[in-house]
């Protein structure tokens, strides 16, 4: 949009721009604007932002290039700061950050909350009177109404094994699928797992009920699952790559699945309706030596619940952490424990066919090379059916 417009225009290539021009990209497109000293600002989709200053004078003098951005993700790109004079800078709703020097990337979400990545080079962010440096591969996050704080970075990664089929059959007829997730505070575009045959795949984001604490705001949650068996005692390589594509630091971790016995998924499931909910039980599942004893202190392995609509396949509900072999799916939301439930109470949902189905996840042993879960065991026939019609649950 030209400064002064209150009307979109397309954007064509080599158009110039102005103090006051706006500059917006949608879902699945992106833009890079090049200034006359070759720094750039790379704007990726879904991304607005607005000329704010702009002054570049000659080889040896300043230069001023300053944007605000509403939402979205860029990367701006210095070529070389001659004048210390000179200012990069991009406002957003919470803050400044300012590159003197390389490259950083700057990511803006709905109600202002801003992360700065130094990509490489001298980077600062300042909000509320207070401004830091930004170490270099490091990330910082400005919310609103706070002054700007370093993350402290973590990357959790996790390869396990999922299983969908009775214990009757070995674990390779169970329609074995290997999962791959990742839990982390750092911004990040993309996931590469390197596989223990030499392939390779990306994890996409996602979350839903079964993303507890996964806000994307302060942490976000990567996760699919390849078909097939995994490959006990071989590593699997999780890296975390920017936006530019470009490797982050501290974004590379491995985990080893280590192949013990595979847990039997829950039978004899069932349900009943209460006064406070449906009550859903199962058989206990059989001990497994330093992998699944849920009873244990600490427990080791769980059981866990959801509830999916099944006209749209998604999760409604989750329910983890379960060590007795019953839990109670509240219909009152206040009747949610909180650490153990997540989503909506029965009395939130809406009229419609809903299925129940349980697992076992079992862990990693301590003193093996693995970490995280080991197994997640389930079986489709065990799925329990209910709908809701006019307020009324009924067990199907």
């Amino acid at each position: 949009m030209k400064a002064g417009e209150d009307s979109w225009t397309e954007a064509e290539v080599g158009m110039s721009l102005e103090v006051g021009d706006s500059i917006k990209t949608g879902d699945n497109c992106s833009a890079e604007i090049t200034f006359s000293k070759g720094s750039t600002i790379e704007l990726q989709a879904g991304t607005e932002i607005e000329i704010a200053s702009l002054d570049i004078s000659g080889d040896e003098g300043s230069t001023t290039i300053a944007v605000e951005q509403t939402i979205g993700s860029i990367i701006f790109r210095v070529t070389k700061v001659i004048d210390r004079a000179s200012r990069y800078e991009v406002e957003t709703p919470t803050g400044v950050v300012a590159v003197r020097g390389s490259a950083m990337q700057v990511y803006v979400i709905e109600d202002g909350t801003t992360w700065a990545v130094n990509l490489e080079g001298d980077i600062w962010a300042a909000a509320q009177g207070v401004e830091i440096q930004i170490p270099e591969g490091g990330q910082c996050i400005v919310r609103p109404g706070q002054p700007p704080e370093l993350l402290e970075l973590y990357f959790e990664t996790d390869a396990y094994l999922g299983l969908d089929g009775p214990a009757t059959l070995l674990p390779e007829e169970r329609n074995p699928c290997v999962f791959l997730a990742v839990v982390t505070n750092m911004v990040m575009d993309s996931i590469r797992v390197d596989l223990p045959d030499g392939g390779a795949v990306i994890v996409p984001a996602v979350t839903d009920v079964s993303s507890p604490g996964v806000d994307w705001t302060t942490l976000f949650r990567f996760s699919t699952c390849e078909l097939g068996m995994p490959v006990a005692g071989a590593e699997y390589v999780f890296t975390g790559f920017d936006v530019a594509g470009q490797p982050i630091p501290g974004a590379t971790d491995t985990d080893i699945w280590v192949g013990v016995d595979a847990p039997d998924p829950p039978t004899n499931v069932g349900a009943h309706v209460t006064e406070e909910g449906i009550l859903v039980s199962w058989d206990e599942s059989p001990i497994i030596h330093s992998s699944f004893e849920p009873t244990a202190e600490p427990p080791l392995g769980f059981y866990h619940l959801w509830v999916n609509r099944v006209e749209t396949g998604d999760t409604v509900y989750g329910a983890s952490l379960v060590s007795a072999s019953y839990h109670l799916i509240p219909s009152d939301e206040a009747d949610l424990i909180e650490g153990a439930d997540w989503g909506f109470s029965l009395g939130e949902l809406e009229g419609g066919a809903y299925s129940i189905g349980a697992a076992v996840s079992s862990m990693a042993p301590a003193a093996s090379l693995g970490r995280g879960f080991e197994y997640n065991s389930s079986d489709i026939d065990e799925y329990i059916i209910f709908a809701i019609e006019r307020g009324e649950i009924i067990i199907q």
